[in-house]
């Protein structure tokens, strides 16, 4: 019966873990096919599901980016940098799993049993450890609260798949028993000693419920973390808040310099006119400011013929010539922001107008009346 209950528990963490795997290959594809030309085409895939999530005002939040993704010069060295520390993580862990998996292969090649040597004389599962550095990797690239759940919910898959792998691995190898005493499973034994003197239940329904319960504290915990960075994010970028509108300047750009261009815009008789018809108290606007030579996919903008939107740093453009995407702010289900409020509740945007500006001469050089996003159809995607 022993046998048989352990047999099925293998299946089932197995299967559990096959699962989580595929779901978060699928969250790290989302994030490369966004940078590919052909990412209009294959974010049709994820758009059902990111449009039923987007129903509901208990699960719209999820779909939200709690780390900027659109503007790339923050005034935060970290929230800066996130991507590129996310891509390095996520290419280290990579190669990490490379090396560990050459390993356990080539003792396959040669049939001389379990790996005690190289990076597994360190800990025991040197490759689970590399899937979960390179997965938080892909949480910093791609910083939804869907992807960061899904990180959770793959590392605990790894920590019974491995549980369940070193019972194998005692009954089959000899050595592995005291091979186990001397290294740790992700961590160096010194560190993992200190987990050691945690209550352990017995029975085996008590040792579910309290591996669920951990689950549930562990994603409630990395959920408030989650927020506390969001917020952070928010009060880092360079932006000018009213009650009604955020405009957001996707570079570095000072307070005042911000103020003023939006003084020089609101100003203008034909900008005004433009806007008179969303004067709807009821709507709030989420307004894109950088260079005129920048074009972003995740911004709905006009792209002349022979651009190709990018993710280039705005401090790389000419900032003699800005332009200003006004849009509206959408949210969720019984969702109404004021202020900061709006970046941090909205989930999409439409495109309303296009101004652009001449900061040397002061004056409005063109106004473009905007066309639906032809890319992403209003699907959901990053608004900050």
């Amino acid at each position: 019966m022993d046998q048989e209950n352990n047999h099925s528990t293998k299946n089932v963490a197995r299967s559990a873990f096959w699962a989580s795997f595929l779901f978060y290959g699928l969250i790290a594809f989302e994030f490369f096919y966004m940078f590919s030309p052909f990412a209009a085409y294959i974010y049709s895939i994820y758009g059902p599901g990111l449009e039923t999530l987007n129903l509901s005002g208990s699960t719209s939040w999820l779909i939200s980016f709690f780390l900027p993704h659109i503007a790339r010069e923050t005034q935060s060295l970290f929230i800066t940098w996130h991507e590129v520390i996310g891509m390095t993580l996520f290419l280290g862990g990579f190669l990490a799993f490379l090396v560990g998996a050459a390993q356990i292969y080539r003792s396959k090649l040669k049939n001389s049993g379990a790996v005690f040597g190289g990076i597994y004389n360190y800990i025991r599962h040197p490759q689970y450890l590399a899937l979960m550095v390179s997965s938080f990797g892909m949480v910093l690239v791609w910083p939804r609260y869907l992807v960061l759940f899904g990180f959770v919910t793959v590392c605990f898959a790894y920590f019974f798949l491995a549980r369940i792998e070193e019972r194998s691995c005692k009954q089959k190898f000899d050595g592995y028993k005291e091979y186990c005493s001397q290294t740790g499973m992700f961590l160096p034994p010194a560190i993992e000693q200190l987990f050691h003197y945690l209550p352990r239940p017995q029975k085996r329904w008590s040792r579910i419920m309290t591996s669920l319960a951990l689950y549930i504290c562990v994603l409630m915990m990395i959920f408030f973390a989650a927020r506390a960075l969001h917020l952070y994010s928010v009060n880092n970028l360079y932006t000018h808040i009213t009650e009604h509108e955020v405009y957001l300047s996707l570079g570095q750009i000072d307070a005042d310099e911000i103020a003023e261009i939006v003084h020089m815009v609101k100003s203008d008789s034909s900008v005004a006119a433009s806007l008179v018809e969303f004067q709807d108290p009821d709507q709030r606007f989420i307004n894109y400011m950088m260079p005129a030579s920048l074009f972003v996919s995740e911004v709905p903008m006009y792209i002349p013929e022979g651009e190709t939107p990018t993710h280039e740093w705005p401090g790389e453009k000419d900032q003699n010539r800005y332009k200003i995407i006004y849009s509206l702010a959408q949210f969720g289900p019984e969702s109404q922001a004021k202020g900061q409020q709006i970046l941090l509740q909205a989930v999409n945007k439409i495109p309303v107008l296009e101004v652009w500006i001449n900061r040397k001469s002061q004056i409005i050089e063109k106004i473009l009346y905007s066309t639906p996003d032809q890319d992403y159809e209003g699907m959901p995607v990053p608004v900050f």
